[in-house]
């Protein structure tokens, strides 16, 4: 399966401190969402960052930090190292609709044309209109068009983009 993900870590202000996009290899949606998480989390944690507030569109992502039971055999170690990391930080989950997280889906398009990870200190150009839009509490309208014959259904989450 196809899938890449990507973030975006903001200050207390509102301001970019940092962008990331990566391909994935995973089996499934869930697995795929899970990295996404614990990536952000690693990246928080090698940055010192320690107030780290995830947001995600996947409920069931959010679900995982209160079972770990849910978590996929496959990324269990790399779990419990991240369950150390958060014992350190002020860290918060919650849900936010897709369509507030329209800067985190770029990022994660992008990562699907990368063959590693990406870094920014500040956002890429093709975000930069949306990071304003959201810092300055505008709305923000998902349209969206089906094309026949595409063969193939895009699914979006949480800074993950998948194809199947």
């Amino acid at each position: 399966m196809k899938a890449a993900c990507g973030g975006i870590f903001r200050n207390s202000h509102g301001f970019t401190i940092g962008c990331f996009a990566q391909n994935i290899v995973t089996d499934s949606a869930f697995t795929a969402e899970i990295t996404a998480a614990l990536i952000a989390i690693e990246i928080a944690f090698n940055n010192n960052w320690l107030n780290l507030w995830l947001e995600t569109d996947s409920k069931l992502t959010m679900m995982v930090f209160k079972n770990s039971a849910l978590i996929p055999w496959a990324l269990w170690n790399r779990w419990i190292n991240c369950q150390e990391m958060i014992k350190g930080m002020n860290f918060l989950v919650t849900h936010i609709y897709r369509k507030g997280n329209t800067c985190a889906d770029t990022l994660a398009n992008i990562g699907l044309n990368v063959n590693s990870f990406i870094w920014w200190q500040d956002a890429p150009n093709i975000i930069r209109s949306d990071v304003v839009s959201n810092m300055l509490g505008m709305p923000n309208f998902r349209f969206v068009s089906f094309w026949k014959g595409l063969g193939y259904l895009p699914l979006l989450f949480f800074g993950v983009i998948i194809f199947v």
